[in-house]
């Protein structure tokens, strides 16, 4: 009876000593834990070194450098890229933490979206330049499982470049992929209550004008209808005006380089009631609708004129000056409106 006894304490001894090691483990600091599972622990450090973002995907490669002034697209002739852009995706890399070894098996990268980057691929590299020549940090970015982890977190597969083993890491990554996706596609917001005048000329002459007879005017008129015709309905004229409302580009290009045809462009010149003159040139070429401008005047004071849209017309001429871009077809064909297109015979 006395060993019977004995052995109950001794067993109730080792669950405590085991209860207790398991609960010491679990007590160690959680920077600790989160440290050792980061898939770059030293890139924390190096975060105010990045200088260059190299960017892999669909058969393109560019590169996205930090200067003095600010952060630009080299190939795009130094287009500004927005920080908005940058800081978020350099800490999202930060914080990507490994969850499971994947495959190590080049026949399955593709199931995860890890091969090496192709035209035919839709998988990303991003690769971090801190003056090196080699990256501190460069991963392909796979296939996505939108919110798998705890805390919302997205599940993404990835591999580090040169290294063979695939990772499904815990984070989030909004990863740009074409140049444009690092700038501010909006060219230009021009609103139409602005609009006093606008005059569409084709270089076969034809031309076309309408405007407001006074600011708060309901609708535009043709101002130069041809004897016997009369203007279409309204709602085909009104829209004219929203030309350059919040104009948004698919790309971007150095003017200078680009070898369009300019004498075949078609100018929109809208005048505004507080004496801004904007001119749009309007191009089709290489199966794609392309845009520059050239901005005269400045607007006068206006008490009602939001701060953000008096920043905008001031820094017109800089923003706009020595490029083209490339916009959507409908929204060319805005600023390529005919005069025969609007009219019908009089009753």
């Amino acid at each position: 009876m006395r060993s019977k006894t004995l052995v109950i304490p001794l067993l109730a001894l080792l669950f405590l000593a085991g209860a207790y090691w398991l609960l010491s483990q679990r007590a160690s600091p959680p920077e600790h834990r989160v440290e050792e599972q980061r898939l770059f622990p030293r890139l924390a450090t190096q975060l105010n070194d990045i200088e260059r973002i190299r960017v892999e995907h669909g058969g393109n490669l560019y590169d996205v450098v930090k200067t003095a002034e600010h952060w630009q697209l080299p190939d795009k002739g130094g287009y500004p890229v927005l920080f908005e852009r940058i800081k978020p995706l350099l800490l999202d890399i930060t914080l990507l933490e490994i969850v499971e070894a994947k495959t190590d098996k080049a026949e399955n990268y593709a199931r995860l979206g890890v091969q090496a980057p192709s035209k035919k691929s839709d998988n990303t590299r991003l690769s971090l330049y801190a003056g090196a020549p080699a990256p501190v940090a460069s991963l392909i970015v796979g296939g996505v499982r939108t919110g798998l982890m705890a805390g919302a977190r997205d599940g993404i597969y990835i591999r580090l470049s040169g290294e063979r083993r695939a990772w499904l890491v815990a984070g989030h990554l909004d990863v740009p992929q074409q140049p444009v996706d690092w700038v501010d596609r909006r060219i230009i917001h021009l609103k139409p209550k602005r609009v006093h005048r606008l005059t569409i000329t084709h270089p076969d002459g034809d031309t076309l004008v309408i405007e407001k007879p006074y600011q708060g005017a309901p609708d535009y008129t043709v101002r130069n209808a041809p004897e016997g015709l009369v203007a279409k309905h309204h709602a085909q004229i009104n829209p004219l005006a929203r030309g350059l409302a919040a104009l948004k580009m698919d790309d971007m290009l150095v003017r200078a380089d680009a070898g369009l045809p300019q004498a075949e462009a078609v100018t929109a010149v809208f005048e505004t009631w507080d004496g801004l003159r904007i001119t749009a040139y309007t191009v089709e070429w290489n199966n794609a609708m392309f845009v520059w401008f050239d901005v005269a005047g400045a607007a006068r004071d206006a008490p009602d004129q939001p701060p953000e849209d008096a920043q905008l017309d001031n820094d017109l001429h800089d923003r706009l000056e020595g490029w083209l871009f490339r916009i959507p077809r409908a929204r060319g064909a805005t600023l390529r409106a005919r005069l025969t297109e609007l009219m019908e015979p009089a009753p």
